[in-house]
């Protein structure tokens, strides 16, 4: 702040990073104007910026079956990891009202129970989406949920008749 001065004095000295590559730098301010004068290393040390969280997920998307009429299919576990730096805090929603999870929000690793409900779904494929955020990027987990018709009993012919005569024998099987 100063270059030149009479008596006792002080001097606020500022470093600037530029074009500083990471590492250490060093550097000497020389202070004449007596008998000797005094050189005061300075040294200044630039770090590398710190890596942020990011969020891994496994598994990479999630699919699930069920037959019309028969009930939920099982639950599956969705495990998140911090792949990046720092502390990961994060956060959870599903894009469609029949998916559900049992956590959404965390930080840390973790994991979540993901469940589908079929409830009024007709029968067929449906897509959803898990979004995950706190890392640098979001990420969407990709879940299918395909239902199929539920089986029906066909019968062929739709009726039977038979005929027979008193004190006669039975009438012939038929298929």
């Amino acid at each position: 702040s100063a270059t030149s001065g009479t008596g006792n004095g002080s001097m606020t000295v500022t470093v600037a990073t530029g074009s500083l590559t990471v590492g250490p730098h060093s550097g000497t301010i020389t202070l004449s104007g007596g008998a000797t004068p005094v050189t005061i290393p300075v040294s200044f040390a630039i770090s590398a910026a710190p890596v942020p969280p990011a969020i891994g997920a496994s598994p990479t998307s999630l699919s699930f079956t069920a037959q019309q009429g028969a009930g939920n299919p099982a639950a599956q576990t969705l495990s998140l990891s911090n792949t990046g730096g720092g502390t990961l805090n994060w956060s959870a929603s599903e894009s469609t009202p029949w998916l559900g999870l049992s956590a959404t929000s965390g930080t840390g690793n973790g994991s979540m129970t993901v469940t589908v409900a079929t409830g009024s779904l007709t029968v067929g494929p449906h897509s959803g989406t898990i979004t995950l955020n706190g890392g640098a990027t979001p990420v969407t987990i990709p879940v299918s949920f395909a239902i199929s018709a539920a089986p029906a009993i066909g019968a062929s012919p739709t009726s039977l008749s038979f005929t027979a005569q008193q004190g006669g024998g039975n009438p012939a099987a038929q298929a």
